[in-house]
């Protein structure tokens, strides 16, 4: 078992180099004619060299990683820093193992501060996208490390309450669990992103009434619709939805008001009403149940599964240890293979939500927005077909503007 998880840290890490060794090789091939004009001679060096450098940064970051997790397996630390614990508490197991996760997960909150902050200040600052201060950095990083070290914390202490009071069954009870992070995901999105981001109401206008518009003749209605000042910490630009049912909150980076178009505008939330037009959230949200089921089950099995932990070097079954193990070593795989059909499906609602854009009469607007999107946030305009096939949640740039192309011609 302990073999068995240290491979699957490094075929993680083997699965990232074949990854790499791919986008390489497409990125030589020239670009799709449809996507030529996105980026000049000029932009393009700077996306390829963008690109190159922060491959290899994620290289080096991910290879420490690896390095650090297979230790951490390989020489029982997980079961040393319990058993220390355990002296400490007087033998208390519930409280050894809360303490357990509360260190890992802030070792790894610490772990991750210096690649964080040079790929911050010197990769995005040196290609114009970090606008963050020392300020805001700290502060990011505080609230992200209290909010990962509460869900981790909270999943590994339920795992060990449930096995203790009901067996097996703490994989119902595990899904419960993220059902709940679902629907709070879904219902809080705006409360929680308040967190980091200021959200003031857009200002009366025409922009705002063209919104409204296009929601309330498709029986939608607008609760509200915020600016978010992502400009206090990146150039790019994107918007949101947020909300179940009918009622809708909306919310537009400042970044976007400030450099696009209505028209353009108006078209991405198009695209998003297509999506709630044929209930592409309800589906993702079905299917993300799907995953949560798929990893409580894991959970289960590796609680149930002594050798488990006595692989990790504990003398007994360690629900705690396990929800760690399968968060360090199981779930990167997994998740990989898990997201093959996800992206599948994800990708058939982006092009069917642009045909719906476009159908709205936005198609021009929504290839103009999409271009700019991807220049302004340098995307990939050309990746490699085996990878995008079963990683990307969204179509190729190009895919995309054939699809809205085809919409338009149909509507002449």
């Amino acid at each position: 078992m302990k073999y068995l998880f240290i491979g699957l840290v490094l075929l993680d890490f083997l699965w990232k180099l074949f990854e790499v060794y791919l986008s390489s090789k497409q990125m030589k091939k020239p670009l799709p004619t449809c996507v030529q004009g996105i980026y000049d001679d000029e932009q393009y060096a700077r996306w390829v060299a963008y690109t190159h450098e922060k491959r290899r940064f994620n290289l080096i970051t991910g290879g420490i990683s690896t390095v650090l997790l297979m230790a951490i397996f390989a020489f029982d630390l997980l079961a040393v820093l319990y058993n220390a614990l355990s002296v400490a508490t007087s033998g208390n197991g519930y409280l050894s193992s809360t303490l357990m996760v509360t260190i890992l997960c802030l070792f790894f909150s610490v772990v991750d501060i210096i690649p964080n902050y040079i790929f911050t200040f010197r990769i995005e600052e040196k290609y114009g996208f970090n606008k963050s201060t020392k300020k805001t950095f700290w502060g990011d990083t505080i609230k992200n490390a209290i909010l990962n070290l509460a869900l981790n914390l909270a999943l590994a202490m339920t795992a060990t309450a449930l096995y203790e009071a009901v067996g097996l069954w703490l994989i119902a009870g595990i899904f419960g669990f993220f059902l709940i992070i679902v629907l709070v995901g879904s219902v809080f999105t705006l409360p929680l992103q308040k967190l980091f981001y200021r959200f003031d109401p857009l200002e009366d206008g025409s922009l705002k009434d063209r919104i409204n518009e296009l929601f309330l003749s498709n029986g939608y209605k607008i609760r509200s619709i915020y600016v978010m000042n992502a400009s206090k910490r990146t150039t790019r630009a994107n918007a949101f939805c947020a909300g179940i049912g009918k009622a809708k909150k909306i919310a537009l980076f400042d970044n976007l008001v400030n450099n696009y178009s209505e028209d353009e505008i108006t078209a991405v939330f198009a695209h998003e009403l297509g999506h709630d037009k044929h209930k592409d959230t309800s589906v993702l949200m079905i299917l993300q149940t799907v995953i949560y089921a798929v990893v409580s089950a894991l959970i289960g099995l590796m609680v149930a599964t002594p050798a488990a932990s006595v692989a990790m070097g504990f003398a007994e079954t360690n629900a705690a240890a396990m929800v760690m193990v399968l968060s360090m070593a199981v779930l990167g795989p997994v998740m990989t293979l898990l997201m093959i059909p996800f992206n599948l499906i994800s990708r058939h609602m982006e092009r069917r939500a642009d045909t719906f854009a476009a159908d709205c009469g936005l198609g021009q607007p929504l290839m103009d927005a999409l271009k700019r999107l991807s220049r302004d946030n340098f995307a990939n305009l050309n990746p490699h077909p085996f990878l995008s096939a079963i990683g990307d949640s969204h179509p190729t740039v190009g895919e995309r503007v054939q699809v809205i192309e085809r919409a338009m011609s149909r509507k002449k």
